[in-house]
């Protein structure tokens, strides 16, 4: 496993271009955007239900429009104003890209659409608890082709992840554990750590690894379990600063 003394940002744009492409949890899009600008994907699929609930049987709005209503089966995500401006501010950023299709919809409902080894890369930024991941991970690692990968976002654990329930990390563990097949290649240096998972180091994941040691950035390699002891320590400075230190140490 790498090491990767990087973001995310930079991450994906060591992506080989013209990938087929999804994004799970979209929120406004920015990061959408950065894959659009550094990755430039042919095809980028906008995964996100704008919503935290689902619409009952006896909602008749049932909020999906028209178009996004075919990407899935009842129940659609509840209507809810919020999501809703959110979700047209997000089609209207991205107007005319004809690379980005918008699938207002569950992610577990709508993996079932798409084929399997259909996408180079998977970006997973949805629903952080452990459940959830772990279900994305399960529904969308067929979907992704043998010599693609799955990134994922905010492999970290600290007081505002137990805070806020999010368990990517054991999710991350006990997919590769029923997986068998993905392992564990690179873990990015920031606050809220992007991971890389591939099942082979040769076609569009061998490029992006070629890509990535090939740049100036700084990398450590270490032994694939030692992500999963994976911790975020501080130390206070004189200056009351605090000063970041990822730790692995058992």
């Amino acid at each position: 496993m790498y090491y990767v003394m990087t973001d995310r940002e930079r991450l994906v744009s060591f992506l080989p271009p013209g990938a087929v492409a999804a994004e799970i949890g979209v929120a406004y899009g920015d990061f959408s955007q950065v894959m659009l600008d550094r990755a430039r994907p042919s095809q980028l699929h906008l995964i996100d239900p704008w919503s935290h609930n689902e619409a009952s049987d006896h909602d008749p709005r049932g909020f999906l429009d028209d178009a996004a209503g075919k990407d899935g089966p009842a129940p659609a995500p509840a209507y809810n104003e919020g999501g809703e401006k959110i979700y047209r501010d997000v089609c209207a950023r991205f107007a005319g890209r004809s690379e980005v299709a918008i699938h207002r919809q569950f992610s577990y409902r709508i993996a079932q659409q798409f084929p399997e080894r259909h996408f180079d890369f998977v970006y997973l930024d949805g629903n952080h608890t452990y459940e959830f991941v772990l279900q994305d991970l399960l529904d969308f690692g067929p979907k992704v082709k043998d010599e693609g990968l799955i990134i994922g976002h905010d492999f970290f654990e600290d007081a505002y992840a137990s805070q806020h329930r999010y368990g990517v990390i054991d999710a991350v563990h006990r997919f590769l554990h029923r997986s068998r097949d993905f392992r564990l290649a690179c873990l990015t240096y920031e606050p809220f750590q992007s991971f890389v998972l591939a099942r082979k180091a040769t076609g569009f994941a061998g490029q992006f690894f070629y890509n990535l040691l090939e740049s100036d950035v700084f990398i450590v390699e270490m032994a694939d379990d030692q992500a999963f002891r994976y911790e975020e320590k501080q130390y206070i400075r004189r200056d009351g600063q605090k000063r970041r230190i990822p730790s692995f140490a058992p």
